[in-house]
């Protein structure tokens, strides 16, 4: 997606099943600038970033149909995705869960809308 100054947008894929949650993160994501493209499922995760070739994920860990960490598992495997960042939502945060994804990129709920744009920034820009 081009800009009003010609410079393509910085594709951003949200997987998140709360449609309120999702709602808000798409909307903070937009107005700063991101062609946004969200999905409640992981199903419709992978079949979205087969087809937006994002630039950045952000997906919840607990789906409905899915684990997110099973579906950026699945699209890490393939070429044009295998590389692309993965930041990962939750609202689980017990000491177990931490040290499970110690070695992940994690925001814990609730969080802030300036945490989610700092981290996506970030990771847009090194892409």
């Amino acid at each position: 997606m081009i800009d009003q100054a010609g410079r393509e947008r910085p594709r951003v894929l949200v997987v998140e099943d709360d449609d309120g949650l999702r709602g808000v993160m798409a909307s903070c994501l937009s107005r700063a600038g991101f062609a946004v493209s969200s999905v409640a499922t992981g199903a419709d995760a992978v079949a979205a970033a087969r087809a937006v070739k994002p630039d950045a994920m952000v997906i919840d860990i607990l789906l409905p149909d899915a684990g997110g960490l099973g579906v950026a598992r699945e699209l890490s495997r393939e070429r044009e995705l295998g590389s692309v960042p993965v930041l990962f939502t939750t609202a689980l945060s017990s000491p177990a869960v931490r040290t499970l994804l110690a070695s992940e990129q994690v925001l814990f709920k609730p969080f802030s809308k300036r945490q989610l744009l700092s981290w996506v920034r970030e990771a847009t820009r090194a892409a």
